[in-house]
């Protein structure tokens, strides 16, 4: 793990100092896959302020904080112990937070599935939109390519970055709509595109203050996805696997937007 990816939970909260907030910044404007790092953390972290928000401010029953306070302070294996010493009540406060840490993490890894959560990022949830309604005939798009004005300006509005239709006719791909999708936590815009045998390729962008550098291609699933960064906005093309022309797709989008 790099000194960066350490931090970047600190740098989440807002506990860095400037000067090593602007280091982190600066690794990130570089490396790409500290960026997907940092987009798991802030959908994990968000993913459990909602889940357990409540809970946390929730008063500790008298006869609960009794209990603690009169046991031994000896947690379980995968939480630190409680150093001799300390204050009744900051024991007693501390004993309670890791049983509700721990109640609240077994809740999620056994229901909710958190380590799948905490290891994905936009693109992954992008991959998996696509999967649902590429297969979608009437349901495809959700404002239709007829009301492109109307569409252009609710997604630039909802997303929080100007949304622009590419025009892909020399690739092959006629524009249908679009629809908003959330991934992350976070609007992302979708334009959906047909080829000539009837395939779909998406167009997506989602707003960040640090844009990827440079052009990537993954595969995820059935879907091959061709990412880059714009001024405010991350973009990715996303089509069947080996279809051979996402790149070639991506250059045309990418001197559009």
């Amino acid at each position: 793990m790099s000194q960066f990816e350490e931090m970047l939970s600190a740098y989440i909260d807002g506990e860095l100092s400037n000067e090593a907030a602007a280091e982190v910044e600066a690794a990130l404007d570089v490396d790409p896959s500290l960026r997907d790092e940092l987009e798991a953390l802030m959908a994990a972290d968000t993913l459990a302020k909602e889940a357990f928000g409540d809970m946390l401010t929730d008063p500790i029953p008298a006869s609960l904080g009794a209990a603690i306070r009169d046991a031994d302070l000896v947690g379980p294996a995968n939480i630190p112990s409680i150093p001799r010493g300390f204050p009744g009540w900051l024991a007693t406060a501390a004993a309670c937070a890791m049983l509700l840490i721990g109640g609240a993490g077994g809740y999620v890894f056994g229901t909710a599935q958190a380590p799948e959560v905490a290891s994905r990022t936009w693109l992954t949830d992008v991959a998996d939109y696509h999967g649902v309604y590429a297969g979608q005939e009437r349901h495809l798009v959700e404002v239709k390519a007829n009301e492109a004005t109307h569409l252009v300006t609710w997604l630039t509005n909802t997303v929080g970055t100007d949304v622009r239709i590419p025009n892909l006719r020399e690739q092959g791909l006629d524009f249908y709509g679009g629809r908003l999708l959330v991934a992350v936590g976070k609007p992302v815009a979708q334009l959906m595109y047909r080829d000539r045998e009837g395939r779909v390729v998406a167009l997506c962008l989602i707003a960040t203050p640090t844009p990827r550098d440079g052009v990537d291609t993954q595969t995820i699933g059935e879907f091959e996805l061709v990412t880059w960064g714009g001024a405010d906005a991350n973009y990715v093309v996303v089509g069947d696997e080996g279809r051979g022309d996402l790149e070639e797709i991506a250059r045309a989008a990418a001197t559009q937007v």
